[in-house]
């Protein structure tokens, strides 16, 4: 068997049994049905209205997890942009130096031909 046929099954069973508004919906429609003496042929309001609830909070569930996704991508963005002032930082740190060197270098060409001319 293919595992998209058992995926189907395993959809239709989640389809099938409703969130937990949706069962305490159609638990109190089954009870009034039985208080008003009627059989209780499913979807009853009580159990329409928990659906809609439970719809509801899953789209809220879905809202906040596409909002702490969103925070994650820009706190990768953050960490890629400071990564990248950071590098720049580390150059000009290294360009700096270079050029402090190359200085010290040129000065102490200078002290040393000072002190050959003195003698």
């Amino acid at each position: 068997m293919k595992p998209s046929f058992f995926l189907i099954f395993a959809f239709a069973g989640v389809a099938a049994c409703g969130g937990p508004k949706e069962q305490a919906g159609q638990k109190q429609d089954e009870a009034a049905a039985t208080a008003a003496g009627v059989e209780y042929t499913g979807s009853g309001p009580a159990e329409r209205a928990g659906k809609v609830q439970d719809e509801a909070d899953a789209a809220a569930r879905k809202a906040k997890d596409a909002s702490a996704d969103a925070l994650e991508a820009q706190a990768g963005s953050v960490k890629k942009q400071a990564d990248v002032a950071a590098e720049k930082l580390e150059e000009e740190a290294d360009r700096v130096r270079t050029e402090a060197k190359k200085r010290a270098d040129d000065l102490k060409k200078k002290a040393d031909a000072v002190k050959q001319s003195a003698i």
